[in-house]
């Protein structure tokens, strides 16, 4: 858990569904639409090694996906940890900036522009999202590892009592628990709804990054908060 983050609650659990939400919708619209995916890494390794003997444009966007993403990670990570050790200072900049990069590519695409810009900017900013959650969330998980998440669910449901001392014991392991299902849920749901109702809507990506909105107006709150109750804080120490 990162240095002052408070352990966590239900409210952070509703924001990781709302992101992995965006993350699900992102994912479904780049596969639909190019091929490739923007946040499942691996799954573009697989195209980028096997493509390029029969479609190099297809294997291209798989590696401009990686890089994106990899950019991404990286400098949402170096903007959380520049920001003040609380969960919303640290989280605000990279989920933000996240959302500007998703709404441009959405905006790319739907202006005509070569997949060749869409994906990498789409890719870096779930990369953004996920390296902010990861950096500075009580419940700390990639939430591009959507894989990693559904085995952790299906872990925690068969063996609850499962890792019951040591690092993932106690209090951690509900936590991660939790988590897991959380993304689980959401990835699901932001696909399946991309599925049934957004496939054919003119801006997927748009309508996807709306709950990402409302957790960064649920940030803006609390940092507000957070700076409110410091005078007060240190007026009575």
């Amino acid at each position: 858990m990162a240095p002052g983050v408070r352990p966590a609650r239900a409210e952070t659990f509703v924001k990781l569904i709302a992101l992995t939400f965006t993350v699900g919708v992102v994912d479904a619209f780049a596969f639909d639409t190019f091929g490739v995916f923007t946040t499942n890494q691996a799954g573009n390794i697989v195209v980028f090694a096997n493509a390029p003997w029969d479609h190099w444009p297809k294997a291209q966007l798989a590696g401009l996906s990686l890089i994106g993403a990899v950019l991404g990670v990286v400098v949402g990570t170096w903007l959380a940890r520049r920001a003040a050790s609380r969960e919303s200072a640290r989280m605000l900049a990279p989920v933000v900036l996240g959302c500007l990069l998703l709404v441009a590519g959405s905006l790319i695409r739907v202006g005509g522009m070569r997949p060749n810009w869409v994906i990498p900017i789409l890719a870096a900013g779930t990369g953004l999202i996920a390296a902010a959650w990861m950096a500075a969330s009580a419940a700390p998980m990639w939430l591009t590892a959507n894989t990693g998440a559904l085995l952790a669910t299906a872990r925690a449901t068969a063996f609850p009592e499962a890792d019951g001392g040591g690092w993932w014991g106690g209090r951690f392991a509900a936590t991660a628990s939790r988590a897991a299902l959380s993304a689980t849920c959401g990835f699901v749901l932001g696909v399946s709804i991309y599925g049934l109702l957004l496939r054919n809507f003119p801006h997927p990506v748009l309508v996807g990054v709306i709950p990402t909105v409302v957790v960064v107006a649920l940030l803006v709150r609390d940092e507000r908060r957070n700076r409110a109750a410091q005078p007060a804080q240190r007026g009575s120490g």
